[in-house]
Parts: C-alpha cells; structure tokens; sequence
C-alpha cells in the first residue's frame, strides 16, 4: 500500500487551518501523513495545530521566520516519507475520495502520473466549476496559458527531486510554474470529478498583489522563453506580454506596462488591439488607460 504525504503550508491562518487540516484526516484512502508547515506565523497557529497532534500520521514542522509558500512547500516535500504528494492550502477542503480518485487514476493508467481534479470555486453564495482535461503530454498547453492549483495534484514525490523541487523566488503564479517543470518530463492525467473546494472566503494577499503576480509572470515567462517559442511561436509570447502589460498597469506600474505592451507589438505586428494599446501608450498613461477601456468596451460589445 503507497503512502501519501499531505503538505500544508500555513501563515497566519490559525482561525480557520482546522477545517483543512479535518479535510485531509477525512480521506477515505488512510495510509497518509500530514505535513504542517508552519510558515513563521506570528498567530495562534500552534495552538490551532497541537489538538491534531494527537493524531500520529500529523507532523508539525515550522520556520522561524516568514520564507514564503514555495518554500514552506519545499519544507514539507524533503520532509515527507510517502511515495505520492498531495498539497493541500490551509483555507481550502478537499472531497473526501479526493486522494483515493488520483491513486485509482494511476492504477487504471498502469504507470505514474500527475494527477489532476477538476475543482469548484466558492466565493460566499456563488459556486462555479473549473473542469478541464489535462491528458498526456500536456508540456506546450501549459506553456500556452496558467494551468491548475496545487490543491488538485498529486504528484509522485520522486518527480518533485527531479525538477529541483520549487521555486522559491517566485510568489504568485507558483502551481502554474510548478506544473510547467513536471509537464516539461512527465505526463499527467486528470480526474474528472471536482475534489478540491477552493474558497474565496478568506482575503489573500499574493491574489489581491498585482505587482507580485507581474514579477511572477515575468519570471516565468523569462525562464521558458526558449521553449515558449518553439511549442506556442511568437503569438503565443505576445500574448504573454500582452498579460504582463495588463497585471504591471494594474499595478500602476505604467513604464513596465509600456515596455511590455511594446514589445508584444514588436513580436506580434498583426494584433490591430496590440498595435492600438502600444501606439497609446507612446501618448502617455492617460490616454493608455482610455485606449484600455475602449477596448474591453469593444470586446464586451462584440461578445453580446
């Protein structure tokens, strides 16, 4: 029987860790660890924590300080001792067969895989469903546009050593980072079944943080640049900065919105809405900001 380690980043989410933490102990596959890793909180998080110690498969590990959720996933990952690892975020629920599924996905496939969910977004009263099928070789998909969370995957942990395990420079766009380097050397599958509640409830601040998600998605694409170019071609890269322009102006940062914005055009001269924003911006930041809103005015229009 495989075992499977649950990693469970936390900062400063002591009042509502609990119900993650009964999530994962609620699996109906049993033979699991779960890894809490305590991210320096400065919150009551250890006494949130220490009545599921009794628990024996509960492990609490902490930092001493503050080092960021890729690094608290790190954390979790060289300490783990099962075959298969799970993440699961400390705001977040699971189904109950979430885990059992992704070992029954394997099983069927006769190899190891990544496996994937389908998963449901809750923001107070509104639910919607996030169901898309990551299947094979899904490296140049994945380099196209963001991929899934960490709370769907379950990855064997072996596969994790062989990428290097996770970028710790990066904050924002992580699980999608991640995906890219496991994607680039191992097939993946999915479950088509939606088994992780992602909860909007609870403010995040990497989410709200435009400027950390700009820097993230610079990154990324700056890492990948060769192989964006070969599997996605030179629209496809325009594309990414054409987004990169849109999170750095939503962050108010107009300069690097400009400059990203101008190099899509350079890319991708055959983008008419490209060419239109890059020529604005030549005008300055207001009329930038109005060519932005002519144009998401238009593309609603035109959806209609």
């Amino acid at each position: 029987m495989v075992k499977v380690s649950v990693v469970i980043p936390t900062y400063n989410r002591a009042h509502i860790l609990g119900r993650s933490i009964d999530t994962a102990l609620n699996q109906t596959y049993r033979d699991i660890e779960i890894l809490i890793v305590d991210d320096g909180s400065t919150d009551e998080t250890f006494d949130a924590v220490k009545t599921f110690l009794r628990h024996s498969q509960v492990r609490y590990l902490c930092h001493e300080r503050n080092k960021g959720c890729q690094a608290a996933r790190n954390t979790g990952i060289k300490n783990a001792r099962g075959d298969y690892v799970a993440f699961l975020d400390s705001d977040d629920t699971w189904i109950p067969e979430k885990i059992e599924l992704q070992l029954d996905a394997i099983n069927k496939k006769g190899a190891d895989r990544v496996v994937l969910t389908w998963f449901k977004i809750i923001n107070g009263s509104r639910q919607w469903f996030f169901e898309k099928q990551y299947e094979g070789y899904v490296y140049p998909e994945l380099l196209a546009s963001d991929g899934p969370g960490y709370p769907c995957m379950l990855v064997p942990r072996e596969w994790l050593r062989q990428i290097g395990f996770l970028d710790e420079n990066i904050s924002a766009f992580t699980d999608w980072d991640t995906c890219i380097s496991l994607s680039k050397l191992f097939e993946f599958t999915t479950v088509n079944k939606p088994c992780w509640n992602y909860c909007l409830d609870e403010p995040n601040a990497v989410t709200k943080n435009q400027l950390a998600k700009a820097f993230a998605y610079e990154r990324i694409v700056d890492k990948n640049l060769k192989d964006i170019l070969q599997f996605i071609g030179r629209r496809g890269l325009a594309r990414h900065h054409r987004n990169i322009a849109y999170l750095f102006d939503c962050a108010g940062e107009f300069s690097r919105s400009k400059a990203h914005i101008t190099e899509a055009f350079k890319i991708d001269s055959t983008n008419r809405a490209v060419f239109l924003l890059a020529l604005s911006a030549l005008f300055g930041e207001r009329v930038y900001h109005l060519a932005k809103l002519a144009g998401s005015i238009m593309n609603k229009r035109s959806s209609i």
